[in-house]
């Protein structure tokens, strides 16, 4: 299929819309002007008509009941060069004057002429001459009357014309003018959107070739290609991010990995040589190795279960406090270990949830508070009950978060402190699980936390009636 350069379709594009435009409105004024003045023309005919008919009476002499037929005769000949043929008579309709027949070839010639022209020019228009009769009147009594004739419904000379034809060439000028204007104005306008998305193609060509560095910096002033180039922005920064997080997995996984194949390496190579005897301690210390591989792989494949999109929820109604206190108990030695007070409180809170996987919720927030909790240290459950939902507070008093973690610290295999993570073991993927099944819940899941006094976690579970 052929593709078009994006400047020259617009640029085309806009100056056919200005185009289109400028032809509508230059025959929409054609239209009206030519009927404004056509209704100008024929209104002007009529009063010029009526000042020939009360210039005529005024020639009544009324002292002797006579005319001034000199000042008629040359009154007609002057009206016979705009069209206009008379005839006058007087009270008792006996002819006065008549311009036929003071020079009938005259006036044929005139009317020949006049209809010739009209007729090419407005050959629409069905005109004809026809006569309008005048009373004319000297102190309320008919002194006489005047036949006047002339084309109707109006007539134009070549003057009326000539403007017209003026008046036409001027909008044609006008439209040639705005063309080319807009052609400009397309190609410009054309220019200050491809210009922009060019460039965003040129990153987005980068970022595909992995250099997830390149950004547009230049400031967008048109809003959508604002939000075109903040998400692509927004897009290579996030996979600048992953792809940090995948090369920090890769070294994690591969720490994880390497001392206790190492040890278990070690102690079996010594052993088939005879070096040291497989007594139960190492055989156990080996036990202890594998488990720690198995625990990656369970965190690794909980991981990819929970983020599958088919992940099915099994729904009954729960009290979350009830919850809260058998995931407690189940903590009790490592509570009593590192001398931490346990604590479950709140409301009774009952919603409609897979209550396994809020369990799992619970434990990871919970294992974690105590992982990171100083010894003699409270670790709390706190449960709210609202209308619309079931709230779970995990709080501690632990080490804390760093704010600069905060906002990432749900993001996989990002870990806040690579020394405490490998103390306390995991691959940093626990709070990802946790944020995976709250969502699948249509829950929330927030934390607040502050170096040294410790981290709260707040999950909001919407209830059944609310959802």
């Amino acid at each position: 299929m052929k593709r078009y350069n994006l400047r020259s379709a617009l640029a085309i594009r806009f100056a056919l819309l200005v185009l289109a435009a400028i032809s509508v409105i230059s025959i929409v004024a054609n239209i009206m002007i030519s009927s404004e003045f056509e209704e100008y023309v024929e209104e002007q005919q009529q009063l010029e008509a009526d000042d020939i008919a009360k210039n005529i009476s005024s020639q009544y002499r009324s002292e002797d009941g006579g005319w001034n037929i000199d000042y008629v005769h040359g009154m007609g000949m002057y009206a016979l060069e705009d069209g206009f043929i008379i005839k006058l008579y007087d009270k008792d309709e006996n002819v006065l004057w008549d311009a036929e027949h003071h020079d009938m070839t005259l006036c044929h010639e005139v009317m020949q002429s006049i209809t010739i022209l009209m007729q090419e020019d407005r050959p629409n228009l069905d005109g004809e001459f026809v006569t309008h009769r005048y009373n004319l009147e000297q102190s309320g009594a008919i002194i006489g009357y005047l036949d006047i004739s002339y084309y109707s419904p109006y007539y134009m000379n070549e003057n009326a014309f000539q403007f017209i034809t003026a008046l036409n060439r001027i909008l044609a000028a006008v439209g040639g003018v705005s063309l080319i204007g807009a052609v400009i104005m397309g190609v410009l306008l054309a220019n200050s959107i491809v210009k922009p998305i060019s460039k965003v193609v040129e990153i987005t060509r980068k970022i595909s070739d992995g250099d997830y560095d390149a950004r547009f910096k230049e400031s967008i002033r048109t809003k959508e290609l604002h939000e075109l180039v903040h998400a692509v922005n927004q897009m290579a920064e996030s996979l600048a991010e992953q792809e940090a997080l995948r090369k920090q997995l890769t070294s994690d996984v591969t720490h994880e990995l390497r001392t206790p194949v190492a040890n278990i390496s070690s102690y079996m190579e010594m052993m088939i040589d005879g070096i040291m005897d497989p007594t139960p301690e190492r055989l156990q210390s080996c036990y202890d190795e594998l488990q720690r591989l198995s625990g990656l792989i369970s965190d690794l494949e909980r991981l990819h279960q929970v983020e599958n999109e088919n992940l099915v929820l099994d729904k009954s109604d729960v009290d979350l406090r009830e919850l809260s206190q058998t995931v407690m108990g189940n903590f009790e030695s490592q509570l009593w270990e590192k001398h931490l007070d346990g604590q479950v409180i709140g409301d009774t809170s009952i919603v409609f949830v897979d209550v396994g996987r809020i369990q799992q919720v619970i434990t990871n927030l919970v294992s974690n508070a105590i992982k990171y909790s100083n010894d003699s240290g409270v670790v709390r459950v706190v449960i709210e009950d609202t209308k619309d939902s079931g709230v779970i507070h995990v709080e501690d008093s632990g080490i804390g978060i760093p704010q600069e973690d905060l906002k990432r610290i749900f993001e996989r295999f990002y870990r806040t402190d690579k020394s405490r993570n490998r103390k306390t073991g995991g691959a940093g993927i626990g709070l990802t699980i946790v944020k995976t099944i709250v969502q699948a819940h249509d829950g929330k899941i927030s934390v607040e936390s502050e170096e040294g006094k410790g981290s709260r976690f707040t999950i909001i579970l919407p209830k059944a009636g609310s959802m």
